[in-house]
């Protein structure tokens, strides 16, 4: 299995050491399932796929995820 990297914002940080703080082990199985989960499967996803490729279809990542275009 090749490495991902998972960004976290400010309040899921804040929300881990208060799991930490007070060792809740059923909060921390639901930050798993409603955080983490949906980060993985989005980290998994194919970003890149070459034109060439017959199944390709313009807007394909956006039908998938559910996401538009990422702008910076």
């Amino acid at each position: 299995m090749r490495k991902i990297a998972i960004s976290l914002g400010e309040e899921e940080l804040i929300l881990i050491k208060r799991i930490l703080t007070d060792e809740d082990k059923d909060e921390a199985l639901k930050f798993i399932r409603d955080v983490l989960e949906k980060k993985l499967k989005e980290a998994e996803l194919p970003h890149c796929v070459p034109v060439f490729e017959a199944s390709y279809k313009p807007n394909q990542a956006e039908m998938v995820t559910g996401h538009g275009p990422r702008r910076e």
